[in-house]
């Protein structure tokens, strides 16, 4: 089963339009449903306060013990990297209000952009260039929330861009949001059918300690995507292979050229494959 998490009424209505999704009568805030297809939607309402309430209340009703949670919506982005209307999966998540970090864990191959984002308690207006990325009002809470009860490869968190960081109540636009969504239903449909069989998969290969491990070993070694993508499927072969053994740690000052990055991860990746 999967469930679609969202902030907005508007970027709820073209998900709810397009996977024919009807009210739910049995919760007290927004619950739409198509049990054909085994899609439920949750609105959230913006922000993190209604966030942990609304999806425990959920599970518990439910009470499926394979499930998906997929936060869809809007996010803010520097103007410098991205343009409006791009979509981007997540692999990074920043709660500014306490310093977490989070990892989620995309095991699937997909055609999306990927990027960090930054969850912030307030709306944005960024003219000092604070933030690199993304930011929104959500994805850490629903993080926090959500995995120490399902495998963290099944959430995941699809954001298109609305705005430049200029946004707020008094120039909302619901109809552009509604429309953004409407323009990349196709890819989220699309990543939802090949996010959906990672079902099968009753627990992750790797912890939250190991992605961790995974994104601290890219930042010491300046690693490339590429590199780090491969690093990650080099640490689930050890962890398979390994059981709990924690992962090589890592010694390495940071690479003064290409050429030692390359050899420093050659030799990582003979560790973890020996």
């Amino acid at each position: 089963m999967q469930c679609i998490l969202t902030a907005l009424k508007a970027e709820s209505d073209p998900l709810i339009a397009s996977f024919n999704l009807v009210r739910s009568s049995s919760f007290n805030f927004p619950v739409f449903v198509n049990g054909t297809q085994e899609l439920y939607l949750i609105g959230l309402g913006v922000g993190k306060s209604k966030v942990e309430y609304r999806i425990k209340k959920f599970i518990d009703k439910i009470n499926e013990p394979l499930m998906q949670f997929i936060n869809i919506g809007v996010a803010g982005s520097n103007q410098s990297f991205s343009e409006i209307g791009e979509i981007f999966l997540i692999n990074k998540i920043t709660d500014e209000q306490f310093g977490h970090f989070y990892y989620p864990d995309i095991l699937i191959g997909h055609n999306m952009m990927e990027s960090d984002i930054v969850t912030v308690m307030d709306m944005v207006n960024d003219k000092d260039n604070i933030y690199d990325s993304l930011v929104d009002m959500e994805a850490s809470e629903i993080f926090r929330v959500c995995s120490p009860m399902i495998p963290i490869h099944n959430i995941a968190f699809i954001k298109i861009v609305s705005d430049h960081m200029e946004m707020n109540l008094t120039n909302f636009n619901g109809t552009l949001i509604s429309s953004l969504i409407t323009d990349k239903l196709e890819s989220i449909k699309i990543f939802l059918d090949r996010f959906k069989h990672l079902l099968k998969i009753a627990q992750p290969i790797l912890s939250q300690t190991d992605i961790g491990w995974v994104h601290k070993s890219k930042a010491q070694l300046l690693l490339t995507e590429t590199q780090t993508k491969q690093l990650k499927d080099k640490a689930r072969f050890y962890r398979l292979r390994n059981g709990s053994h924690s992962l090589p740690i890592i010694k390495y000052d940071k690479p003064s050229s290409k050429l030692e990055r390359k050899r420093l991860f050659k030799d990582i990746c003979e560790v973890l494959t020996k």
